[in-house]
């Protein structure tokens, strides 16, 4: 093993740990989370098997795999995070409407 691939496997082992101490998720979002994790891990330390997967996939090789597979994760999660910002938006609109409502309909004290 390179000194790279170690490198990288420990990052990951400290991100999963960092995860699990400062996020509370729920049980699905871990599961992903550990599954794309491990499969990093994985194509660390088996880069060979990411070309060999690219191969019958139809990709040439594991790095355009892994950064197709990267970008198109990026995307989803930019969406996600774009849809989630949207309703926070529109919530706290509300909130401010019914605030504005509730102090204008208070009589003024004298």
């Amino acid at each position: 093993m390179s000194p790279i691939q170690l490198l990288l496997i420990v990052l990951a082992l400290l991100v999963l740990v960092l995860y699990f101490r400062r996020l509370r998720t729920r049980l699905v979002d871990r599961l992903v989370f550990i599954a794309i994790l491990a499969s990093g891990v994985t194509l660390v330390a088996r880069p060979d098997w990411a070309t060999a997967v690219a191969q019958r996939l139809g990709v040439g090789r594991g790095t355009d795999l892994v950064t197709y597979l990267g970008l198109s994760g990026l995307g989803f999660l930019w969406l996600q995070l774009y849809t989630r910002q949207r309703q926070q938006d529109e919530r706290l609109t509300e909130l401010v409407r019914k605030l504005a409502i509730l102090e204008a309909e208070k009589p003024e004290k004298q």
